[in-house]
């Protein structure tokens, strides 16, 4: 019979078969045998090096610094405030010349030559243009033929009236002798009144015969067409040979003084302008100083505005060219003056601004760095690269001028020399 089991048999576990216990021992005698084979300096220099790195990182004084933050570097303003600023408000005009006529003959008749071609300058005085005098001409020697007939009629009359007067007075002699009637005596003395009349009138036919002389004179000139000015012949209209009739335009002339320019500007705006004043005027890429010479009294009926008339000091400027007059007003508003580019775009269609914070002592903060801020602001004005606002700007302020894409509230930074 079996003997049951005693206590030893419930303590020692089975002997392994014998392929199992000779596979164990052959594993710990493979992690023994190196380790009992390796150098001296081997088996204790690893374990030595391992505590003294343990060492090394639990000792406080000798860990690894870490690396020093130094703020970003900004340009910054100062915020100064302000009551009033200038705008500059630009108003477009046209130049014009001071006179441009259009020019043509006071009679009718024949262009016989045209003296002058487009673009041509001319002085005042010069011949332009001429028509066919002939007619004028004949008219001319016929009038001066029957002046000079009503001239040797008046002579012819005054020597009548001579030798009456003599005989007058000899007469009065005789009949003061008696030696003839009264009656002889008064009719010398009516035979000289009627050649006194005879003389009047052959006077006056002179007189009619010279007008008519002056003014075929007067017709034979203007049948030449002469510039009234100095300046450039802008256009040639007609050419020799056309029969044209009396003030049919023949040539436009442009004064070649200097030019002007026209610009409407809105009532108020014209208000502070005083005539004699220097102001900027830009034609084309040319930036002249104009003087204004007058603000014509009534409105334009179609624009409803006034007429401004402003002396250019050149006279090279093509007619008719867009000019760009400049004219600076003061107006009354608080606020500060800074560049666009310190703007930033913030909620509600309002803007805002960074500034620059001292940071408390003792915070633990960066060597010498300040802390951004923001600012709520409104736009007053903008005028070219800077904006007046104003809002929670307080003066003193530092702002940050310019890029401020690379900083956001909270950041430390310092000011750029």
């Amino acid at each position: 019979m079996d003997s049951a089991p005693t206590a030893s048999s419930s303590v020692h576990a089975p002997p392994l078969p014998l392929p199992q216990a000779l596979h164990g021992s052959w594993q710990r005698a493979r992690l023994v045998i190196p380790a009992l084979l390796q150098p001296r300096w081997v088996r204790w220099g690893l374990p030595l090096a391992a505590t003294a790195a343990v060492a090394l990182a639990l000792s406080p004084g000798l860990r690894p610094r870490p690396p020093t933050v130094r703020p970003l570097p900004v340009a910054a303003v100062t915020a100064e405030p302000v009551t009033s600023f200038l705008t500059t408000r630009a108003y477009t005009g046209e130049v014009v010349a001071g006179r441009s006529s259009s020019l043509g003959f006071e009679l009718s008749g024949t262009i016989e030559q045209v003296l002058v071609e487009e673009g041509d300058l001319v002085a005042s005085g010069q011949p332009l243009a001429r028509l066919d005098r002939r007619r004028l001409q004949a008219q001319r020697q016929q009038a001066a033929a029957q002046r000079e007939v009503a001239v040797a009629g008046v002579e012819e009359v005054r020597q009548q009236l001579i030798l009456a007067e003599l005989q007058r007075e000899r007469r009065r002699q005789l009949h003061a002798q008696g030696a003839i009637a009264r009656e002889d005596l008064d009719q010398q003395i009516h035979g000289s009144a009627a050649l006194r009349s005879r003389l009047l009138q052959a006077e006056s036919q002179v007189d009619d015969a010279s007008a008519r002389l002056r003014q075929i004179d007067v017709d034979l000139a203007r049948s030449v067409l002469v510039a009234p000015f100095a300046g450039t012949v802008s256009r040639r209209l007609l050419d020799e040979g056309v029969v044209v009739s009396g003030g049919q335009a023949l040539i436009t002339l442009v004064e070649a003084a200097p030019q002007e320019v026209r610009v409407g500007l809105p009532p108020e705006a014209a208000r502070d302008l005083r005539p004699g004043d220097s102001h900027p005027v830009q034609v084309g890429d040319r930036n002249l100083q104009a003087r204004l010479n007058a603000l014509l009294p009534e409105l334009d009926a179609a624009s409803r505005t006034v007429t401004v008339v402003l002396r250019l000091p050149v006279n090279d400027l093509p007619v008719g060219a867009t000019a760009r007059l400049s004219v600076q007003r003061s107006e009354r508003g608080e606020g500060f003056w800074l560049p666009t580019t310190a703007l930033v775009a913030a909620e509600g269609g309002l803007w805002s601004v960074y500034v620059l914070e001292k940071a408390p002592a003792g915070s633990g903060t960066p060597a010498q760095g300040q802390q951004v801020a923001r600012r709520l602001v409104s736009i007053v004005h903008s005028e070219g690269e800077r904006s007046l606002v104003s809002g929670t700007l307080r003066p003193g302020e530092r702002v940050i001028a310019a890029g401020t894409q690379r900083v956001v509230p909270g950041v430390w930074v310092e000011e750029a020399n």
